[in-house]
């Protein structure tokens, strides 16, 4: 997958995508950072540096932690412009870098005592590079949390027919032990009257190759966690409950460097 491409891509949506994930209502509210918040270690004090970190939704949620230093990287110029829009209306510490995470050679050893990266890894090819660099960049006894797209889910993704055909709906189907380039509508494309349809793509990658690129790196899995839907849908948005029971969104990992 062209590099320059998926940076066009991300430059293209970034504003639909912050209107989209910032709502109240969003998954990322709602189910992804619920979860996260019970995993965090300690931060108050420490170096925190946020792994494809878009427009920084998360960066801006960990420093009210009281953190020393929060860095966020993302080969997205528009979404590290829209980052820096808001680091400077809220007068926060986050720092952002225009950086893609397949290339961290220029980060020092050992230089953060937490790594976090929400539903990035997905855009990766190279899962094996990306973890070895997260061991090398995390401190002794630091932790590093990666919150991926549940392969269940990603494995619905639509594989890839040409460059330019948009997938039906029964082309969402499972094909989990495909490694097939996939295609897909973003929702916050889909549902947004004002942006034309656009694809994106990514990679699917299974849940044991997560948990083997973990286990080369050398890094320890702490704590593997599945969300679930907040239980007020059950009465709310029964259909929304039942949607995510059967394919869930997120997997969250909380990693240890040990030695």
């Amino acid at each position: 997958m062209n590099n320059v491409d998926i940076e066009k891509d991300w430059n293209d949506m970034a504003q639909a995508y912050e209107d989209f994930t910032a709502g109240e209502d969003s998954y990322s509210n709602k189910i992804e950072w619920m979860a996260i918040k019970t995993m965090l270690p300690n931060l108050k004090d420490k170096r925190i540096i946020d792994l494809g970190c878009g427009t920084g939704r998360f960066s801006f949620l960990f420093e009210e932690f009281q953190p020393k230093q929060i860095v966020g990287l993302d080969m997205s110029e528009a979404m590290i412009k829209i980052g820096k829009e808001i680091k400077n209306e809220r007068g926060s510490i986050v720092q952002f870098l225009h950086k893609n995470i397949e290339d961290m050679s220029e980060i020092q050893d050992n230089s953060f005592d937490f790594i976090f990266s929400s539903t990035t890894l997905h855009y990766i090819e190279n899962l094996n590079r990306v973890m070895r660099d997260i061991y090398r960049i995390l401190a002794k006894e630091g932790t590093c949390i990666l919150s991926v797209i549940n392969p269940v889910y990603s494995a619905c993704y639509p594989v890839i027919k040409d460059a330019v055909s948009f997938p039906k709906d029964e082309d969402w189907t499972i094909r989990y032990l495909d490694k097939s380039l996939r295609a897909y509508i973003q929702p916050w494309i889909e549902y947004n009257d004002n942006i034309e349809d656009s694809l994106s793509y990514s990679y699917h990658h299974t849940m044991a190759d997560y948990i083997n690129a973990i286990v080369k790196s050398g890094i320890v899995i702490e704590e593997l966690v599945e969300p679930l839907p907040p239980e007020e849908w059950k009465t709310c948005n029964l259909d929304r409950y039942l949607g995510y029971i059967n394919t869930p969104v997120y997997t969250v990992f909380k990693l240890k460097k040990c030695i």
